[in-house]
């Protein structure tokens, strides 16, 4: 009876400390989320400061999620700092009358739409145009189905001008080794590690937090197309951490509240394909034999 008494306090304990966490979640997200609603729209564009690396912030997203962005993009126009630019890089066979009224209403706002990138590139696109459009400005990624604080940007550029070397993330994940050195796989990596507050190689930024890269960040051949489809078109974090690793450069956690910012859907989601299908770790394999990358456990 005691053994059963103990389980039922454990059950009952796990019950508790699940709905906590839950309550913890999902009060500040809706919270964001319900801020961005009830804001009024403003431009959101940096209009008073004269900067010598201007703010592009850069993003992807497909027809399928147009009925969700407009949220997304409204809460980067209430941004604290205010970016240069909001670019969002459409497929070269989305027509601009696949726009919504909302997303085309956002225009005068400050969005820009742009519609002749390579509709091959999934979510490539959203770094690929903007590093090289503009190699000597900070081009911020962030994904399309997400409501992002008013914070966001503000944070990430702190912590640029601390770290002008290091991408900067508001989400990593660190890689792990197992006794003897060797590369564990993805699923034993640290996720949303906060342990590592300086920069490290070991970090992976996870681009829906929000990713600032600084000017040359990436090695040249981050723009290889036919790689980047023959090796991981599907794994952008994996294929951004390798050519961050061939040009030396860190990356540094930037501490925040919303890690994983309010999501506005979950549908389509690359993390069911790369996680539960041992994606990651056959990408990452690939990616270090082909470019002979060396990591080290420090």
């Amino acid at each position: 009876m005691k053994k059963q008494h103990g389980l039922s306090e454990e059950f009952k304990n796990n019950g508790i400390r699940s709905v906590l966490k839950r309550v913890s979640f999902y009060i500040p997200n809706h919270y964001v989320i319900n801020k961005v609603k009830k804001s009024p729209l403003r431009y959101g564009l940096n209009q008073d400061e004269q900067r010598q690396e201007k703010i592009i912030i850069s993003m992807t997203t497909y027809p399928k999620r147009f009925n969700n962005i407009y949220l997304c993009l409204k809460s980067l126009l209430l941004q604290s700092v205010k970016p240069d630019k909001i670019i969002i890089w459409l497929g070269s066979d989305t027509d601009p009358s696949f726009l919504t009224e909302a997303m085309k209403s956002l225009q005068e706002y400050g969005v820009e739409f742009r519609f002749d990138s390579d509709k091959n590139l999934m979510p490539h696109k959203k770094y690929f145009y903007a590093l090289q459009e503009y190699p000597e400005d900070v081009i911020i990624t962030v994904d399309d189905d997400v409501v992002y604080p008013e914070n966001f940007v503000k944070s990430l550029i702190e912590y640029h001008q601390k770290f002008p070397q290091a991408v900067c993330a508001r989400r990593v994940h660190k890689i792990t080794f197992d006794a003897n050195g060797r590369l564990q796989p993805y699923d034993k990596w640290v996720k949303e590690c906060k342990s590592v507050i300086e920069p490290s190689q070991l970090l992976v930024a996870v681009g829906v937090g929000g990713v600032l890269y600084p000017p040359h960040s990436l090695d040249e051949k981050a723009f290889n197309v036919s790689d980047i489809k023959r090796l991981c078109l599907r794994t952008d974090d994996l294929w951004l951490k390798t050519m961050e690793l061939l040009k030396d450069t860190p990356v540094v956690w930037v501490p925040c509240f919303f890690i994983h910012p309010p999501a506005l859907t979950i549908e389509d989601s690359l993390w069911q394909g790369n996680v539960v299908g041992d994606q990651n770790d056959k990408c990452f394999s690939q990616l270090i034999n082909e470019y002979n990358v060396s990591i080290a456990e420090k």
